[in-house]
């Protein structure tokens, strides 16, 4: 099965932080990974982001939702693994 991928509004800034080289390779693996298999490459959340996983790429994190009835993934933030950041501005995009 072929899941859509659908981005927040803000992904474009969280990616243009990150570079251009390392946006290019994080836009590349959710192409790969979240696209034929959601769940099996990324882990549970918790917390008010329990009904999101999280993908880690290198040094980024990448927060999602696999909508099940819609076959979409929604990819809801971008980030560095650093302090825990990237969860902190998930929760303030719901």
């Amino acid at each position: 099965m072929k899941w859509e991928i659908i981005y927040h509004k803000e992904i474009d800034e969280d990616l243009k932080s990150a570079g251009p080289s390392a946006a290019r390779r994080i836009i590349k693996i959710i192409d790969k990974k979240l696209v034929s298999e959601p769940e099996k490459f990324g882990a549970p959340l918790s917390y008010n982001l329990r009904d999101f996983r999280k993908l880690r790429i290198v040094d980024f994190r990448v927060v999602y939702q696999v909508l099940h009835k819609k076959v979409i993934v929604f990819v809801l933030a971008v980030g560095p693994k650093r302090d825990k950041e990237i969860y902190q501005s998930s929760s303030n995009r719901l």
